[in-house]
């Protein structure tokens, strides 16, 4: 294929300097057209590093530049405006988790992206994994039977961003750093909850293709924003699905990416730190699939790729803005049951 796609970046933080950049600057099939970022020195310095064609603090102007795609990696509470005038500007999208703040935002996202054939894509990495689609779809061919139960325990080394400790970004070889307060401030979605369980929530989300109608959570609040939490959601015929997730880690190298779910007719058990999948199905023995290596097992190129490619036609999209406001549901539902002290309801015609 000839033609390349034209990528526009919106937001040249840590996440995007380190992984989506270089990604598509590398791509055969993509043109780096122009990063946005609010900081100009940084948007300047990214397109040098990076040989985009232009660089503006001004979204509004990227946009203008006839893109094919755009990806968009602000802080936390920073994804709507820009994702929703990239939509409207006629090209496809893909957001950096989580996909915004307020599930109302999310939603109103998925359905201009709808009316307006456009792709939306969501930056999870986790479901482009082969161990993680394999499990998809197995459960949706019936492999392990009715799922009754399903949990997922998300933790690493964070503690440090939540105290506005961005340095360790710098320290680990990062181009750029991200704004303390991404991490350290309520007000910008800072803490566990949107940083990190956003992961174990989507991820299970997508193998086990439900919708959550309640959510029961609660936050740990000893500090300036959550450190960890824990959550149950269930849907109408409360099937459970519990998710634990911390930050305090001590060493992210023996963090814990763990999942199980369990279904009247077998199990999974998945490890995506470690790249392992087990299942076992009644009546035969344990089956103990390929391992794969850390790149495999958690693939963080291939959202940008996805980007890509799907804006050519080559591929379909993955992880779905669907996904991205399914996930905003619960983790806003967790927020809110934390504060009130009870099972919310997120079924969205009470939203």
């Amino acid at each position: 294929m000839s033609r390349k796609a034209r990528i526009g970046v919106i937001g040249a933080g840590w996440w995007a300097a380190r992984v989506h950049l270089p990604n598509i600057a590398a791509h055969t099939h993509a043109e780096l057209i122009g990063i946005c970022d609010a900081d100009i020195d940084r948007a300047n310095k990214a397109k040098e590093l990076f040989g985009a064609s232009m660089a503006t603090s001004s979204y509004e102007e990227l946009l203008k530049q006839d893109l094919d795609a755009v990806l968009v990696a602000t802080p936390h509470n920073a994804h709507f405006a820009p994702a929703k005038a990239a939509l409207d500007a006629g090209a496809d999208v893909l957001i950096e988790k989580p996909m915004t703040l307020d599930p109302a935002e999310a939603w109103e996202l998925v359905a201009l992206a709808k009316s307006k054939k456009r792709n939306l894509h969501m930056g999870y990495t986790f479901p482009h994994s082969s161990h993680v689609q394999e499990v998809r779809q197995k459960i949706a061919t019936g492999y392990i039977g009715a799922v009754r139960f399903a949990t997922g325990l998300f933790t690493g080394n964070i503690a440090p961003l939540y105290r506005g400790n961005v340095e360790i970004q710098a320290e680990e070889g990062a181009l750029f750093v991200s704004r303390a307060t991404t991490y350290s401030a309520k007000s910008s979605g800072g803490g566990q909850l949107y940083t990190q369980t956003t992961h174990p929530v989507s991820t299970l989300l997508f193998m086990l293709d439900v919708e959550a109608k309640s959510v029961k959570g609660n936050l740990d609040t000893s500090g300036e924003v959550d450190q960890s939490n824990s959550l149950i959601f269930s849907d109408e015929s409360q099937y459970i699905c519990t998710v634990s997730s911390s930050g305090l880690m001590v060493d992210h190298n023996y963090r814990m990416e763990e999942y199980r779910v369990i279904g009247e007719e077998g199990f999974f058990q998945l490890d995506t730190r470690s790249g392992t999948l087990i299942s076992q199905r009644k009546g035969e023995e344990i089956k103990v699939h390929p391992q794969l290596n850390t790149e495999d097992a958690n693939p963080i190129k291939a959202p940008s790729s996805s980007l890509i490619t799907t804006a050519l036609g080559i591929t379909d999209v993955v992880a779905s803005g669907e996904l991205g406001a399914k996930t905003v549901d619960i983790l806003d539902g967790c927020k809110r049951s934390s504060e009130r002290g009870e099972k919310v309801d997120i079924s969205r015609k009470n939203m």
